[in-house]
């Protein structure tokens, strides 16, 4: 491939620094056109010419990276990438990294082909948050999933001040159980993130999940949607831009149908008695929602 600086650039060329996350690889990408000028003169003085050397380059980084690997594998499995003007230190090369991306991939699916899961501690909005997420958490995992429903479920102490912490987790898995269910029977789509953050200040022994804390919160991240392909029919004259009948007719009636699971979803949402809830939706086709948990 001809960079904007009008060099050819050969993946395998790279060397990569590769730092592992939970379900990714961050990267340092490295070209042997990327040099200091330090470097630049050394070469100059062994090998003659200009000693001129390129910038390091991110775009240009990110472009070898879906080369070598494939835009969806890199979107799906690279997560920052940095550049440099020197090999990194332990470095590999794209083979090496593609190897990676598939032991991580196998480890990462179930007997099933199903998306696995990963249990992360962060922090969340101010508040320390512990995070379950499929792996990987990326689009490319549900095509055509791309109506991101949260639900947010409070737990207010003063309601839940009767209950022990099993019986205040009991009721949310109960929830949670009765919201998937109606995702999955409808195969609408898939929860990609439980995020339980913990309530501030003090409270009550007894109160919230672990027994402190004002308004502990549990958000569920669904994304819904037609899976890719799975409405079709379109055809017709591309160049008039006309669209027969049969898929318009698909595509009302996977509309209606979704609005018909989000309506169920909602009103499971309103059976909630230790505190607020909520359910929002809203188009994100690139599951911007969730990606701060994608580390």
């Amino acid at each position: 491939m001809t960079g904007a600086d009008g060099l050819d650039y050969d993946p395998d060329e790279c060397r990569i620094g590769i730092r592992a996350g939970h379900s990714i690889f961050h990267v340092t990408v490295w070209h042997p056109h990327w040099g200091s000028a330090k470097t630049a003169a050394l070469r100059a003085g062994l090998f003659g010419g200009t000693g001129e050397t390129a910038a390091p380059d991110v775009a240009v980084a990110r472009a070898l990276l879906d080369a070598a690997l494939g835009a969806d594998v890199a979107a799906t499995w690279i997560g920052d990438v940095a550049v440099t003007d020197h090999s990194p230190e332990h470095a590999v090369g794209m083979a090496d990294l593609r190897a990676l991306i598939d032991r991580m991939a196998d480890a990462a699916t179930d007997p099933d082909g199903r998306p696995g899961h990963t249990e992360l501690t962060m922090e969340v909005d101010g508040a320390d948050a512990t995070v379950r997420t499929i792996v990987p958490l990326a689009p490319t995992v549900a095509p055509g999933r791309d109506r991101h429903v949260q639900v947010a479920l409070h737990i207010d102490p003063f309601r839940a001040t009767d209950l022990t912490g099993a019986q205040v987790r009991s009721t949310v898995l109960a929830t949670e159980d009765a919201l998937s269910d109606t995702v999955r029977e409808n195969h609408a789509g898939l929860l990609v993130a439980v995020v339980h953050r913990g309530g501030e200040g003090t409270g009550e022994p007894g109160s919230g999940l672990e027994g402190v804390g004002l308004d502990d919160v549990v958000t569920l991240h669904y994304y819904l949607g037609a899976a890719s392909g799975a409405v079709s029919g379109a055809s017709g004259d591309a160049a008039s831009g006309e669209v027969s009948a049969g898929a318009s007719a698909a595509a009302g009636a996977a509309a209606t149908e979704l609005d018909h699971v989000i309506n169920t979803l909602r009103a499971t949402v309103d059976t909630w008695e230790l505190g607020a809830a909520s359910l929002t939706d809203d188009a994100d086709p690139t599951w911007s929602a969730v990606q701060r948990f994608r580390v």
